[in-house]
């Protein structure tokens, strides 16, 4: 069986997993709506890197909710780390 703090650190990987893939559905629903016009602008093989400030003052209120669900986790992160005395070389960022 694992220990309470083994399970918080499982508990805040799985956050980070959450975030991401929320930060990703962000992404995809800007390009399709409000910001399709960048979806051209990016050839195929071409990285860009987003950041929730690229999608701040969006009007999709989609986006908007997405941005505030990320945000909360975003701030609870570290306090649940915090609080069980996680520090980040516990967490396994290759899951």
């Amino acid at each position: 069986m694992k220990s309470q703090k083994e399970l918080m650190v499982i508990a805040v990987q799985d956050l980070i997993f959450c975030r991401q893939n929320i930060f990703d559905n962000i992404v995809n629903l800007a390009l399709a709506g409000e910001l399709s016009h960048l979806a051209d602008a990016v050839d195929i093989g071409e990285k860009y890197e987003f950041t929730l400030n690229h999608f701040r003052g969006l009007k999709d209120n989609n986006v908007n909710a997405l941005i505030q669900m990320c945000e909360l986790i975003e701030g609870q992160i570290p306090v649940l780390m915090d609080e069980n005395d996680i520090d980040i070389t516990e967490l396994n960022f290759n899951i």
